[in-house]
């Protein structure tokens, strides 16, 4: 047989494959739609990483698995470029950012369409295109004309280094999750979402989603359901979940005045006394207030009774300071008292805040809103105009929407885009840009010049991907409701509190609001684990990246994409090491040199088993151990010197998903009909996967009790079960106590205390 040459063979079916559109799917024609999806990647200025490559194998593997099962499988791409990791690149090179764009685009896509994956290029999006962020832009206004975008001053989140403000979200341990740079609190005017509004809904429509458990409890902590009481200490309110504790209340802690303190990066609690004090309802004492920085203005009352005897933080503080400590327990009939003398009422908090979403920042969306002064002084907005009042809550007068015939508002190209901390972005100092008409009055106004934040890029690329090319609309409806929700997620928990609680908010809202059909965006979210190597992160200064392209110019695509789903399981990551790539090109190899020999039966029911192995495998993202079985059944191949030609038709199927470009040239080389990614997953034959029986002798106290017939490959705790499911058996054992002596593929004895 000629040599394997997997440059060659790569470059050979990738073309094929993009020449025929053997990967452009039929969105409306579809029978048995299959939306499989994995985030789209941010494009950084080094190039695809094998992070990105690892999560991105991880998915197509199921999505052409799907696909031989007879599902019509819509697997798009895209690139999530706008926001400020590009922006600070840009500034860091003196590159703009537009051209910087350019460029990570050219070199991501190169490297997207060498790794195999069966993306349909025709749908491929960019959030910084026009045509893309217009419907961005779309969605924010029809946020703002359901009253659920609004703009007001607040203490917000600022990060010094990026010069923008920061959603409680993008603050991890007082840090902005960006840089690294501990954050600072500023107040500001700024745009926010009502995401509260949906927090019960978010809440209880977890319970629906097959996703695992552990990013569901991720979002149940963030949004955070407190059931309590709202107490009243003269002028202080206080939430608590335990109320019953208000008669050991000796303190009450308000948030810090200091707007350059986060609360999040002291773990020492720390406070000064006020000179004020308040009166415990429950015991009528004075108290006093204390001004400390573990209690943020933005939760609850922004304020809390202190209950040292009771908890331990409010204990720590107390000792510190020396405030009372006092053990009381409630008289009975208090809490209908509280309610009756108007000092105690229920109330449900959640820990979720609105979504900040302005940033000071040039590479963005540019907010589609406008403000006139003239109709501010007047009292109007868009909501008075069109709705006949404003918004109890609305004290922005002046505010409209630019109408959608406008969108998109397109960032202009400016040169001095470089963010300078004051509080407004860089398209603040272009008049060119801001100055616009009102319209409403037709006067003077002034466009907004805050970008907004790049999760909101994300929220909603996947109810565009179908609609590419529609430009009319932002998704076409029936498309929409033919393709959506997705089928299958693929992506890292790391998201768990950001794009994915951002990406249901705003798929509800949209539902709400008659624009779709569904609340919930994704059925289902698999979540990949991290890629380390050579035991430790990959990153520069260690000198342990992973350059995606001199690894498939050495090794192949193929040989890549198998190793990195043999490390273990996909939900836990794995530690890449070159010896290992090194070894799995000499299997890639061994396959290449697979000897057809006619008809054959010989492993017959070894194949069948391996169908079976490795469907049910790839179900259960089981990839590790599917490649095992494939190895394994190598193995026996080269014991008895080939496949039949049938046989190697089974088997180069079975392979397709994992080695695409090699199961292809194999498939070729077979005779088969182009292409082996669009043949059926071959069945198996139940009566060929039976496992051979074996006799288990069961003892209880070395006596003969019963006997069992199991497969011969039955484990231990299977037949531990089997035997007690026996009447003769648990005649014997009754309610003694045992231990399991087990001697496989022989005995298992059950040895009683009374023994």
């Amino acid at each position: 047989m000629e040599k394997y040459d997997h440059r060659e063979v790569e470059e050979k079916w990738r073309e094929r494959w993009e020449g025929e559109g053997i990967n452009k799917t039929d969105l409306e024609g579809s029978k048995k739609p299959f939306y499989n999806l994995m985030m789209f990647p941010y494009p950084s200025a080094e190039g695809l990483h094998v992070g990105n490559m690892y999560a991105f194998t991880a998915s197509d593997i199921y999505g052409r698995y799907k696909r031989m099962c007879g599902f019509d499988v819509f697997e798009p791409i895209g690139l999530d470029g706008f926001g400020i990791h590009s922006e600070n690149y840009a500034l860091k090179v003196g590159r703009h950012p537009a051209v910087h764009a350019q460029m990570t685009e050219v070199n991501f896509y190169s490297q997207l369409h060498k790794i195999g994956n069966m993306y349909d290029w025709s749908k491929k999006l960019e959030t910084y295109d026009p045509d893309y962020y217009r419907w961005t832009q779309w969605i924010f206004v029809e946020m703002y004309k359901a009253g659920l975008a609004y703009r007001k001053k607040s203490e917000v989140n600022w990060c010094p280094k990026c010069k923008t403000v920061l959603a409680d979200e993008q603050v991890i341990d007082g840090k902005c999750e960006r840089c690294g740079t501990e954050t600072q609190k500023k107040s500001l005017e700024q745009w926010f979402f009502r995401i509260t509004k949906f927090a019960q809904k978010l809440l209880d429509n977890l319970d629906k989603l097959d996703w695992s458990e552990k990013i569901k409890v991720s979002q149940r902590n963030w949004i955070g359901k407190s059931e309590g009481m709202v107490l009243k200490f003269g002028e202080y309110e206080c939430f608590t979940t335990r109320p019953d504790t208000v008669h050991g209340a000796t303190f009450i802690a308000v948030a810090s005045q200091n707007s350059k303190t986060n609360i999040q990066k002291s773990k020492e609690k720390e406070g000064k006394f006020t000179g004020k004090y308040a009166v415990n309802p429950a015991t009528g004492k004075k108290i006093p207030v204390w001004e400390v920085n573990y209690v943020t203005a933005e939760y609850g009352t922004g304020a809390i009774m202190g209950v040292p005897a009771h908890d331990a933080r409010d204990r720590q503080f107390a000792t510190k300071y020396g405030i009372d400590i006092v053990e009381m327990q409630p008289d009975e009939g208090w809490w209908g008292r509280a309610e009756k003398e108007g000092w105690g009422k229920n109330e449900t908090h959640f820990h979720l805040r609105d979504w900040l979403i302005s940033r000071q920042r040039y590479w963005g969306p540019p907010i589609p809103m406008i403000y006139c002064e003239s109709c501010a002084n007047r009292g109007e907005c868009w909501f008075s105009q069109n709705r006949g009042m404003c918004p109890a809550d609305w004290d922005s007068p002046g505010w409209y929407p630019v109408p959608e015939e406008e969108l998109p508002v397109r960032l202009p190209q400016i040169e001095d885009f470089q963010p300078e901390g004051k509080g407004k972005g860089p398209l603040a100092k272009h008049a060119e840009f801001y100055k616009t008409i009102c319209p409403n009055c037709g006067g003077e106004a002034r466009r907004e010049t805050d970008v907004s934040d790049t999760f909101l890029d994300s929220a909603w690329y996947f109810l565009r991907y179908p609609s590419v090319g529609v430009n009319d609309k932002p998704w076409d409806r029936e498309v929409t409701g033919r393709w959506l929700p997705v089928d299958m997620y693929t992506g890292g928990a790391e998201h768990a509190n950001l794009h994915l609680l951002y990406s249901r908010f705003v798929t509800m809202v949209m539902h709400d609001l008659g624009h779709l059909k569904f609340e919930e965006p994704f059925k289902r979210f698999f979540a990949h684990g991290l890629i380390i190597k050579d035991g430790a992160k990959m990153s520069k200064s260690k000198g342990n990246v992973v350059n995606l392209d001199e690894y498939i110019s050495k090794f192949g695509a193929d040989a890549l994409r198998t190793y990195m789903m043999f490390l273990g399981p996909v939900d836990q990551g794995g530690d890449f090491r070159d010896t290992g790539m090194e070894g799995m090109l000499r299997f890639i190899n061994r396959l290449a040199r697979i000897e057809i020999t006619g008809e054959m039966t010989v492993l017959d029911k070894d194949l069948h088993r391996l169908v079976k192995k490795v469907g049910e495998d790839i179900d259960r993202r089981h990839y590790n151990t599917a490649i095992s079985s494939i190895m394994e059944f190598l193995n026996k191949v080269k014991e008895i010197g080939g496949l039949g030609k049938k046989q190697a038709g089974v088997f180069w199927r079975v392979l397709a998903p994992f080695a695409p470009h090699l199961a292809e040239e194999m498939w070729e080389r077979l005779g088969g009909e182009f292409s082996v990614h669009q043949q059926a997953w071959p069945e198996y034959d139940p009566k060929l996967i039976l496992e051979e029986k074996a006799v288990i002798v069961v003892q209880i106290d070395g006596k003969l009790r019963e006997k069992l017939e199991v497969e011969k490959e039955a484990d231990q705790k299977t037949i531990e079960q089997m035997a007690l499911a026996s009447d003769k058996v648990r005649k014997y054992i009754g309610g003694k106590k045992y231990k399991i002596v087990f001697v496989p593929g022989k005995v298992l004895n059950l040895v009683t205390d009374a023994g």
